[in-house]
C-alpha cells in the first residue's frame, strides 16, 4: 500500500485510488492565449481567455484567467495527425452509434510528440496562434501533487493533448485574485445551465 501511493500521479500510470476531476464545465470552450515557464523556478502559467464567461458575468474586458502550476515535475504535449482515409457518418444512425464511429475513426490517428519548448513559443493571442480546449480533466493525490491533462485544437487545426504534474495548482483571475477549482466550475455550471435554459426555450417557443 505505502508502495502504491508513492507512485507519481501521472496520467500515464494514474495511482489505485486516485480520482479524477472533469473541468469541462469550468474550461470547455477557453482558450489558452499564452504559456510561461520557468524552469528554475518550477512554475508553469497557462493564461486562459474565457469570452463567454466574461460576458455572461459582464467582468472586465481585458480579464483573464490563470492557471499557475508550482513544483512542476513533468511538462509535456503530443499532437494527432488526422487518418486521412474517407470517414463520415452516415444518415440517421442513433447517438450511440455516431459516437462509436467517431471513436473508431479517431483510434487511427497517430499521435506524434511535440516540443514543449516549441509549443510555449507558438501560442500568442496576437496572432490567433491559441489552443481551443475542448476537455479538461484533474487528479489529485493524497499528497497534493496534481496532473492535468487538457485536449484541444491548436490554431484551429490540430489536436493536441497537453500534460503537466506539479506538486500544486492554483487558480487564479487576473482582476479578483485567487478562487478554487469548485469555484470555477460553478462559474461554469451556471453559464451551461442558463444557456441549456434560453436554447430549450427558444425550442420551445420555435414549434
Amino acid at each position: 500500500m505505502a508502495e502504491e501511493q508513492s507512485r507519481i500521479v501521472d496520467w500515464v500510470h494514474l495511482p489505485a485510488g486516485v480520482s479524477d476531476l472533469s473541468l469541462w464545465e469550468g474550461l470547455h470552450d477557453a482558450q489558452i492565449i499564452a504559456i510561461q515557464s520557468n524552469i528554475l523556478a518550477r512554475t508553469v502559467t497557462l493564461n486562459l481567455e474565457i469570452e463567454h464567461l466574461r460576458i455572461f458575468y459582464d467582468l472586465p474586458l481585458d480579464m483573464q484567467f490563470l492557471i499557475r502550476l508550482a513544483g512542476v515535475q513533468s511538462a509535456r504535449v503530443a499532437k494527432y495527425s488526422v487518418w486521412p482515409g474517407d470517414f463520415s457518418v452516415p444518415k440517421g444512425v442513433s447517438k450511440e452509434e455516431e459516437a462509436r464511429l467517431v471513436a473508431a475513426f479517431q483510434a487511427k490517428w497517430r499521435e506524434e510528440s511535440v516540443s514543449w519548448e516549441d509549443l510555449e513559443k507558438s501560442v500568442t493571442s496576437e496572432h490567433k496562434q491559441v489552443i481551443d480546449i475542448s476537455d479538461a480533466t484533474l487528479a489529485v493525490a493524497e499528497n497534493g501533487t496534481v496532473a492535468l491533462r487538457i485536449v484541444g485544437l491548436f490554431n484551429y487545426t490540430t489536436y493536441h493533448e497537453v500534460f503537466l504534474r506539479a506538486e500544486r495548482l492554483a487558480i487564479f483571475r487576473s482582476d479578483a485574485g485567487e478562487l478554487s477549482v469548485s469555484d470555477l466550475l460553478k462559474l461554469g455550471e451556471v453559464y451551461w445551465d442558463a444557456l441549456e435554459k434560453q436554447e430549450t426555450g427558444g425550442s420551445a417557443e420555435s414549434s
